[in-house]
């Protein structure tokens, strides 16, 4: 994919989100009933979701963007035999596998959780302690996928870290109100809180309350989940990378739609970013319109949002002094290990990136022509993207990946008459 400096104009939606998604497919397939989920997207690691849910018995229909789910695991399971391998195969989603590995440990079934592309090479070891710990066996590749566990998950009592990622932790929220018993979680250094407040939200939505303090310690008590209608919100994840486009080449400004904060999501940050850059912005109900503005040098901590360190990058290449970032470690077990990518891939755009412990530091400069590799990871090809709106010619090598969360990116881009070339 080449994309060359843009002047872009108009008013796009934004995606709908993934992590609000299937977070949802994993409710309603628990939901002992019939689940109504609308404008939902198209992305790879939301169709995995839904043929995952599939897998363990639920009836799936779609039409266009509605999805209804009859669900009842793990009850639907034993009575469907729709899965004689006994397998859930995640595709390459981080969140579907680590969330659906304790749901399937509901089962008194052997089940196998399977992966493909970078989800080989993302960490499964911190179940090999806690399932078991919940009365639930699981054994790993090492630490990696392929994965089998065997339940019944019981419930009970357990202190675990929640530094490395909060999708375990979300895995354990959404399955053990089906547990038979009670159980309470003791949760050190917990990363991404406001990821844990979507799934609480959500959760809550199909009638489980789970009661937590500080986000240190969860009471969880087995409560059967209701089926629900619902919208999938906007995703700002997606949407952070058309917003630093309007910041950096929309003059009369570009309007994204279909963003609220009704559920909350981690990458709402971006506008926070955006204000210490300096770009001007105005957010409304339901939608936010930004234009291109002098970018000021910034700092800003990304622990809790990590998925905007390459939008945020992005932006602070084209800032007027060094940026710094804070939450590099939070970047080793993405799709790649996306602090060393970034810096390697946008050192051929002439923009250098310094990385020292937590801290990263964009040093601006003129971008020159460079083919980027996109190291199969969707929100590397995004950001090369930004460089090549704003700056001057990029390729982008395995341009194709960004189906994992935003398949209608680069035709989003130029419907803002962006110009992208196959």
């Amino acid at each position: 994919m080449k994309v060359y400096p843009s002047e872009l104009t108009g008013s796009v939606a934004a995606p709908g989100s993934k992590s609000a998604a299937q977070r949802m497919v994993a409710c309603a397939l628990l939901a002992r009933g019939e689940s109504v989920l609308s404008e939902f997207p198209d992305s790879d690691d939301c169709i995995a979701s839904l043929n995952i849910a599939q897998s363990l018995g639920a009836i799936v229909k779609q039409k266009g963007k509605e999805v209804t789910i009859k669900g009842g695991f793990p009850d639907s399971f034993r009575s469907g035999i729709r899965n004689p391998e006994k397998e859930i195969r995640c595709g390459e989603s981080g969140l579907s596998s680590r969330m659906f590995t304790p749901i399937v440990a509901l089962s008194d079934e052997a089940i196998t959780v399977n992966g493909q592309g970078t989800l080989l090479k993302r960490t499964f070891a911190d179940y090999e302690t806690i399932l078991p710990a919940l009365g639930a066996s699981c054994e790993t590749n090492e630490g990696l996928l392929p994965l089998t566990v065997k339940g019944p998950l019981k419930g009970g009592e357990l202190t675990m870290d929640g530094s490395l990622s909060s999708q375990f932790l979300t895995g354990l929220l959404t399955a053990l109100p089906r547990a038979n018993n009670a159980s309470v979680l003791h949760v050190n250094n917990l990363s991404s809180k406001p990821y844990i407040e979507m799934t609480l939200q959500i959760l809550e939505r199909f009638g489980v309350k789970v009661a937590q303090e500080n986000f240190e310690t969860f009471q969880i008590n087995p409560t059967p989940y209701k089926p629900q209608n619902l919208v999938v919100p906007g995703d700002w994840s997606g949407a952070s990378f058309l917003l630093v486009a309007g910041a950096l080449c929309a003059e009369e400004g570009i309007t994204i739609t279909n963003l609220t904060t009704d559920i909350a999501q981690a990458d709402a940050a971006m506008l926070d970013v955006l204000k210490s850059a300096g770009v001007h912005y105005l957010q409304k109900k339901d939608s936010v319109f930004v234009r291109t503005s002098e970018v000021k040098a910034f700092e800003f901590d990304a622990s809790d949002c990590p998925d905007l360190f390459p939008p945020i990058v992005a932006l602070a290449a084209f800032a007027d002094g060094v940026s710094t970032i804070h939450g590099a470690k939070r970047l080793v077990h993405k799709e790649s290990n996306r602090a060393k990518t970034l810096q390697q891939e946008f050192a051929k755009a002439n923009i250098r990136i310094t990385l020292r412990e937590d801290e990263m530091k964009v040093y601006p400069a003129s971008v020159r022509p460079a083919v980027i590799n996109s190291h199969s990871d969707h929100r590397i090809a995004m950001a090369a993207a930004l460089l090549g709106l704003a700056g001057d010619r990029i390729t982008i090598r395995g341009a194709e990946c960004v189906a994992k969360s935003f398949p209608n990116f680069f035709e989003t881009i130029k419907q803002l008459n962006g110009k992208v070339y196959s």
